[in-house]
C-alpha cells in the first residue's frame, strides 16, 4: 500500500492548487479524480465553457443592438450553441494542457478513480461499479470533490428541453423561449447570455430580491439592465409542477406555487448546487455533511477531523474558482506550516459574468451600517468617462465606499464593461490601505475606465467636504 504525505480527492481548482502547494514544499502528493479529465467544472462544464458562450453573446449583441451606421449584419436562424462556442474547445484543451503540465512538473501522481475513505488515513480507489481496486494511505487528506447542480426528483431533466447548468451548453438548437428557474449567479449569467442571443427569457427568482448579498444600488442597476435585455423577472416564485409537452418541437410547462403558468421551448433549472460528498466514506471517519452535502470547516479549512481538510465548492459559499484555489493553497500552508500570505477568502474579489458584468470587493453600504461604521460613498459614472462614451457603455458605475473617519477605502463595487478586470485596482488599493486623497491623486492613463477611480474618490471627498469632515480635494482635478 503506497503512502503519501497528502491525498487530494478531486482535481478541480481547489484540489489542483492544494496538490501543487504541497508538492512545491517537497511533499509526496496523490490526486484522485473520478472524471476522465482534470480541471473540474471550472474547465470542463462550467466557468470556461459558459464564459466562452458569453463572449459570443456579447459579440452578437453588439452586432444586432449596437449597430454602426452603414454596417449591416445577418445571423442565421439555424445557428446552434456549438456554433457560438467555436473557441471553447481550443481554450479548454489549452487549460487542460497547462494543468497536466503543472501536475507532471511537480511529480503529482494522478489516479482516475472514485476515492472513498476507509478510515482516517486510508483512501480506497474505486471503479465505476464501486468496487475497490486498490488503496493508499496519507498523513493528510484534502476533500475537494466540488459540487453538482441540484436535481429534484420532480424536475424531468431530459437533455432535450429540461436542463441544468452542467447540461445547458449541449442544447441541440437555439430555442425561441426559455424559462430560467433560479436567479442566483448561475441563473442570472445564463439568463443574460441567452437573452443577448435573442431568446425570450423569463427569470424566476426564489428570493424577494435579486442577489441579496450585492450592494443594493448595484443590484438595482443589474436588474434594470436585465429588463432592458428583454428578460421578464419575477421574485418569490418556486415551481409547483413541471411537465414536458410532446410535439414536433417539444416544450415545457411550468406552474408556480403562486399559480402562474409558463410554456417555453426550454427550461433551465438553476436552484442551488449540492456538495459532492455522497459515497466518499464520511461516515467511516465520523464526518457528516449538511442537507446540501456541504462540509463544515474552521478558518484553516480543517474539518472536525483535524488532519482532513475540505476546500472549494464542497464547503459552500462563496464557491468561486478564485476563492477555491486560494482555499486549497491556504489549507496546505496550514497543514505543513508553509510560510506565506493567508488572505481571508471573504475579502477576495467577486465577479458575476452577466451582461453587464458585476464585480466587487470589501464592504457594502449595508454591512458598514450593520457594523455602525460612518462612511461616505463616491461614484464614477461610465457616461461621464470618455472611454465609456467611446465603447458605448453609458450605464456602468464604479462605487467606492470610504470610512468617514480615516478616509480609507472599505469597499469597491462595479457594474459595466470590464468590471471583473477593473475591480483589481480596487483590490490593490484596499490591501494597501489607500485613502480617498491617495486614490484621487493617482495618475491613470487617459482615456481609460480606470480613471473612474479618480472620479469616484473625488466625489467622496466632495461629499465629506459638504459635511465639514474632509480636506479640500486636490487642486486641478
Amino acid at each position: 500500500m503506497q503512502h503519501y504525505d497528502v491525498i487530494v480527492l478531486g482535481c478541480g481548482p481547489a484540489g489542483e492548487r492544494a496538490a501543487i502547494q504541497a508538492a512545491r514544499a517537497g511533499k509526496h502528493v496523490a490526486v484522485i479524480e473520478r472524471q476522465h479529465v482534470v480541471g473540474g467544472t471550472r474547465v470542463n462544464w462550467g466557468t470556461i465553457p459558459s464564459k466562452t458562450l458569453r463572449e459570443s453573446a456579447v459579440f452578437v449583441h453588439s452586432l444586432t443592438r449596437d449597430k454602426l451606421e452603414g454596417i449591416k449584419t445577418e445571423i442565421s436562424d439555424e445557428i446552434t450553441v456549438d456554433d457560438f462556442m467555436y473557441r471553447e474547445r481550443v481554450v479548454v484543451q489549452r487549460e487542460l494542457e497547462i494543468i497536466n503540465e503543472s501536475l507532471e512538473r511537480y511529480r503529482i501522481e494522478v489516479f482516475q478513480a472514485s476515492g472513498r475513505l476507509l478510515d482516517a488515513h486510508t483512501v480506497a480507489l474505486c471503479g465505476p461499479d464501486g468496487g475497490v481496486q486498490s488503496s493508499m494511505t496519507g498523513d493528510f487528506i484534502v476533500i475537494a470533490t466540488g459540487s453538482s447542480p441540484n436535481r429534484p426528483a420532480d424536475v424531468p431533466f431530459d437533455g432535450e428541453s429540461v436542463f441544468d447548468s452542467n447540461t445547458i451548453l449541449r442544447l441541440p438548437r437555439i430555442p425561441r423561449t426559455m424559462l430560467v428557474l433560479g436567479a442566483g449567479v448561475i441563473g442570472v449569467e445564463f439568463a443574460s447570455i441567452f437573452a443577448a442571443l435573442g431568446i425570450e427569457i423569463t427569470l424566476l427568482d426564489t428570493r424577494d430580491r435579486l442577489l441579496p448579498y450585492l450592494d443594493r444600488e448595484i443590484a438595482a442597476l443589474l436588474e434594470r439592465a436585465l429588463v432592458r435585455l428583454g428578460i421578464s423577472i419575477s421574485h418569490n416564485e418556486r415551481h409547483a409542477t413541471i411537465e414536458r409537452i410532446p410535439g414536433k418541437v417539444p416544450q415545457v410547462r411550468c406552474v408556480t406555487k403562486s399559480g402562474a403558468a409558463y410554456a417555453t421551448d426550454v427550461l433551465l433549472y438553476c436552484v442551488g448546487r449540492d456538495g459532492n460528498t455522497r459515497g466518499i466514506g464520511l461516515e467511516t471517519v465520523g464526518l457528516t455533511a449538511n442537507a446540501y452535502g456541504l462540509l463544515r470547516v474552521n478558518e484553516s479549512y480543517q474539518t472536525d477531523v483535524p488532519h482532513i481538510y475540505a476546500v472549494g465548492d464542497v464547503i459552500g459559499y462563496p464557491a468561486l474558482a478564485s476563492t477555491s484555489m486560494e482555499q486549497g493553497r491556504q489549507a496546505m500552508r496550514h497543514a505543513f506550516s508553509i510560510p506565506g500570505l493567508s488572505p481571508k477568502t471573504e475579502v477576495l474579489p467577486f465577479a458575476i459574468y452577466a451582461i453587464p458584468e458585476v464585480s466587487y470587493i470589501g464592504e457594502t453600504e449595508e454591512s458598514l451600517r450593520g457594523k455602525g461604521v460612518d462612511y461616505v460613498a463616491g461614484r464614477g459614472n461610465y457616461d461621464m468617462n470618455p472611454r465609456g462614451q467611446i465603447i458605448g457603455d453609458t450605464d456602468g458605475l464604479l462605487k467606492l465606499l470610504f470610512e468617514a473617519g480615516t478616509l480609507k477605502l472599505a469597499g469597491a463595487h462595479m457594474i459595466g464593461h470590464s468590471a471583473s478586470e477593473l475591480i483589481h485596482i480596487g483590490q490593490a488599493f484596499l490591501r494597501a490601505g489607500a485613502t480617498a486623497p491617495q486614490i484621487a491623486e493617482t495618475l491613470y492613463n487617459y482615456p481609460t475606465l480606470s480613471d473612474l477611480y479618480r472620479h469616484a474618490a473625488l466625489k467622496a471627498l466632495l461629499a465629506l467636504q459638504r459635511r465639514g469632515r474632509a480636506p479640500t480635494p486636490p487642486a486641478g482635478v
